[in-house]
């Protein structure tokens, strides 16, 4: 017996010591990449990268246990410091994952995982425009781990262990976007002569995810008051778009005849006569990226400034219900 114990002590010790050579040779990070190219418009593809609540439409964890995956999600969708909690089945455990920065191109972010096991790693999603509609996706975890732990990296692949699921994820958003990205035509671009308007208008600078909810909640206080003062249709107005922030410096209302009794609340802005370059979008709204886009790049190849974008909403949700048929001229207001 004594024989025996003295065996199991020289093996744990063995086993022990082997563990922390390995600790001390193996690195304490492994850092786990995967990519994909996506025939998809850059903005389009980004947006499924940044809002955790579009992420069920091709997570590979969610597939797996979309059955009994429960999702709570926290803060502004798409801006730092938002964040979600899962609880699944013994297949995906449970945690929570943290946006905690997001550039124009890029959104950083945390998992911690706390069932079955505790475990956490910082990662990335990446969405890069590689020209002519595609986009690159390059998903990115590190996996770090302290001595003398790290000496599991030469028992557990995590490059395979976690690879495998970054190409079943980024494959999944391949195919979603794809299917179900619109078809935009040939989008054309022309110069036109801007007449002189003036807008009453609401103005804030806001987050992009708050877009629908303040134009809609402007448009419907400025239009209590309006009446008769109106001389066209419902117009948003853009002075900035921050990619960095995902920020823009907005106003939304009318334009109007008479200056002299303002809607508590409005301003007045005054725009043109100017020389625009501007496009007829037709359909639903989460094409009008490609649209500005296509915008852009006339004016960017012609060397023309801008002051400001006005997007004039001729026929939209206000007073039509088919998305087909929604009409809405945008234009990049020269000087």
């Amino acid at each position: 017996m004594k024989k025996f114990i003295r065996f199991v002590v020289i093996l744990i010790a063995v086993v022990v010591a082997g563990v922390l050579v390995l600790g001390v040779v193996e690195p304490k990070e492994v850092i786990v990449t995967r990519s994909i190219v996506i025939k998809a418009q850059k903005d389009v593809v980004f947006d499924q990268v940044v809002k955790f609540k579009n992420w069920p439409n091709w997570s590979p964890w969610y597939k797996m246990d979309s059955d009994k995956i429960k999702i709570t999600y926290q803060g502004t969708d798409g801006q730092p410091g938002s964040s979600y909690h899962w609880e699944g089945s013994d297949k995906t455990g449970a945690g929570d994952t943290k946006n905690i920065s997001v550039d124009s191109t890029k959104m950083n972010f945390e998992i911690d995982i706390t069932r079955p096991t505790s475990f956490s790693s910082e990662c990335s999603l990446a969405a890069t425009d590689t020209g002519s509609g595609m986009t690159k996706v390059k998903w990115t975890c590190s996996v770090k781990m302290s001595f003398p732990w790290n000496a599991s990296f030469v028992v557990m692949n995590w490059d395979k262990l976690l690879g495998d699921d970054f190409e079943a994820g980024l494959t999944n958003m391949k195919k979603y976007l794809e299917s179900h990205t619109p078809q935009i035509p040939n989008i054309e671009v022309k110069e036109v002569d801007y007449p002189a308007h003036t807008f009453e208008v609401i103005r804030k600078t806001i987050f992009w995810t708050d877009i629908t909810k303040f134009c809609n909640d402007a448009y419907d206080i400025v239009a209590q008051d309006v009446g008769g003062k109106v001389e066209g249709t419902q117009v948003g107005v853009y002075y900035t778009w921050d990619t960095i922030n995902h920020r823009t410096d907005c106003a939304v209302g009318f334009p109007v005849s008479d200056t002299t009794m303002p809607v508590k609340g409005t301003t007045f802005i005054h725009a043109g006569p100017s020389k625009a370059v501007m496009a007829v979008q037709k359909g639903a709204y989460n094409t009008s990226m490609q649209y500005h886009n296509a915008i852009a790049k006339y004016m960017a190849a012609k060397a023309l400034p801008h002051t400001m974008v006005i997007e004039e909403y001729i026929t939209g949700p206000k007073n039509e219900v088919d998305t087909n048929k929604w009409v809405t001229n945008i234009y990049y207001l020269e000087q």
